[in-house]
């Protein structure tokens, strides 16, 4: 079921708990927001599961971790990831995540299926 938007000139509202969750690169996710409502920033509630080693060339991604532990691996590096922490991932760097760990993920510009790149094992 689709969330009811309610929009004008002035704001988007958006509510949780009427989104779709859908399948992605990292795990599953439920837009809050997307290009369609803005053309400088998007947000998602991710659930963490089978996460692909992936890179963006344009989209900036901050993660902040609502509930649940795990870890980001950040080209080489590996972050621990628990409540609280929020990670700003940039353009190119290759990234996945594992763990039990649910995150709001900020994109800007906003995400775009065309700016996600798959590393090949």
């Amino acid at each position: 079921m689709k969330s009811p938007k309610r929009s004008n000139e002035k704001y988007v509202l958006r509510q949780l708990g009427g989104l779709d969750e859908v399948r992605s690169t990292c795990g599953f996710k439920r837009a809050l927001f997307t290009q369609d409502d803005s053309d400088t920033i998007s947000m998602s509630i991710l659930r963490i599961d089978n996460s692909q080693k992936h890179w963006h060339n344009d989209t900036h991604e901050i993660y902040y971790v609502l509930d649940g532990e795990g870890s980001l691996e950040l080209d080489d590096e590996e972050v621990p990831l628990t409540p609280g922490v929020a990670v700003l991932v940039k353009p190119g760097v290759r990234h996945s995540a594992k763990g039990n760990v649910t995150v709001l993920i900020v994109g800007a510009p906003p995400f775009r299926q065309e700016d996600i790149f798959i590393e090949e094992d």
